[in-house]
């Protein structure tokens, strides 16, 4: 059983990651907070964050929400594949 899920995506031209929030509602304050850009070609729920305008630790939240969130989509024999390789 393989698990292709993605929960970042890295734009190294522009220092910026992509990363899926729990809801639209939080992408839009995010992005009205001007804490993060709507995610080009990502659905709404997804917001595009600059790491040289972010501090580390958010940046750390981020990507760990987006990995919690899609992780949690997976099926638990996939969760355990993925959890149990991590290690």
């Amino acid at each position: 059983v393989q698990a292709h899920r993605l929960h970042h995506a890295v734009h190294t031209r522009d220092g910026a990651v992509s990363v899926k929030t729990p809801d639209v509602e939080t992408a839009r304050m995010l992005i009205d907070a001007a804490a993060a850009e709507r995610a080009p070609y990502f659905p709404a729920s997804w917001v595009r964050v600059r790491w040289d305008r972010t501090p580390t630790a958010d940046l750390h939240h981020r990507i760990a929400t987006s990995y919690r969130i899609e992780l949690g989509g997976l099926s638990k024999k996939q969760q355990a594949i993925l959890t149990n390789s991590a290690t």
